[in-house]
């Protein structure tokens, strides 16, 4: 197989990423809010248990199409940056920073689900210290899809219209990084929002690879 072959391919991965979170977010159920009390936040670990399990392990093959997904863009951001790597190098610590933090908050849930009888009241600290560190990784996702966004703005290497979408999932996760100063379940839901329109765009840009690798 060719190389642009492997580039058409590998453009599929962005939109692998996609379909498998909502398969896992629709296995997790409607998760509780962070402001919610311990019992309704134990009894959703208790009811979803293979859920957050199976959550879990999607969202990890989900990274792996996510990563293979990045490889080609990272080959087109360097072409648009004349080989200076400014930016791709930071929407690869962006991006790598996200899955770190990201599947280290689905890790904590998946052991609570798993330890659920022996946690009692202790599961809504380890509730919040997952949505906590979902808010860490939003601020890597934010700082991914500005160094990417920026530079297609830039160079046009996509449709203006896609790198304003990616502008807006960006600022909505700078957002929803204040629910590092609150427990209001409201950070919780834009952060969730960021995360479909992030989606959108991760599937826009996907499809134009597509179009785009024998170009």
């Amino acid at each position: 197989m060719d190389d642009k072959k492997w580039e058409k391919w590998a453009a599929l991965g962005g939109v692998l990423f996609v379909v498998l979170n909502v398969i896992g977010s629709i296995a997790m159920g409607s998760p509780p809010a962070s402001d919610d009390p311990n019992e309704k936040i134990l009894n959703w670990f208790v009811d979803k248990e293979s859920g957050i399990k199976l959550a879990l392990f999607l969202g990890g093959v989900s990274v792996i199409m996510l990563l293979w997904w990045f490889g080609s863009l990272w080959r087109r951001m360097a072409t648009a940056e004349g080989g200076r790597h400014r930016l791709s190098v930071v929407a690869l610590a962006g991006l790598v920073g996200s899955g770190v933090a990201w599947m280290t908050s689905a890790a904590i849930q998946a052991a609570v689900a798993f330890r659920s009888a022996d946690l009692g009241e202790a599961a809504g600290f380890f509730y919040m210290l997952s949505i906590t560190m979902m808010t860490v990784a939003g601020f890597f996702v934010a700082t991914h899809l500005l160094a990417i966004n920026a530079l297609a703005i830039r160079t046009k290497m996509f449709a203006a219209w896609t790198a304003y979408l990616g502008l807006l999932a960006a600022a909505g996760f700078v957002v929803s990084t204040l629910g590092a100063l609150s427990e209001s379940g409201a950070f919780m839901v834009i952060g969730m929002i960021s995360f479909l329109v992030w989606a959108l765009w991760i599937i826009v840009v996907s499809l134009h690879m597509w179009r785009t690798a024998d170009a």
